[in-house]
């Protein structure tokens, strides 16, 4: 029964709606501008770059639930040792899938700096010590 009472506590926490106070703008593509990739101003690096960054954070995010999941049967096997024993298995995939993650990233980097495509293009990220540029109408 606690089990069941720490499921629905859990799952009614994580479903709530949070009021989120963001600034709204205009973001209404223009008439004459075709929405997508345009082959003019975009290579077939920054394209395969691009994907491998959201297959490398969905690997990544998958490892965490993973790792979510194993801690939360572990937590719930109320001292069961075939509980235990499989909880501890998903804890150790989700372990090993990282170290497989971290080694494939560190070859596709190097592949990338071998064939002189930059995987890492990451934007500028603002400080707390200078002014943000990331918004054009910002004061």
């Amino acid at each position: 029964m606690k089990k069941v009472t720490a499921l629905f506590a859990s799952a009614g926490y994580l479903l709530t709606a949070v009021t989120v106070f963001a600034d709204v703008r205009d973001t209404k593509i223009p008439d004459n501008v075709i929405p997508g990739v345009d082959p003019a101003t975009s290579s077939i690096g920054s394209l395969i770059a691009n994907a491998l960054q959201i297959v490398f954070i969905a690997a990544a995010l998958a490892v965490l639930i993973y790792l979510v999941i194993g801690a939360f049967k572990w937590i719930t096997s109320g001292g069961d040792k075939d509980a235990i024993g499989k909880a501890r298995g998903t804890i150790v995939n989700a372990l090993i899938g990282l170290a497989i993650l971290a080694l494939a990233f560190f070859i596709t980097v190097l592949f990338g700096q071998i064939l002189g495509v930059n995987i890492i293009n990451l934007p500028k990220v603002p400080t707390l010590g200078g002014p943000s540029t990331s918004f054009p109408n910002n004061p």
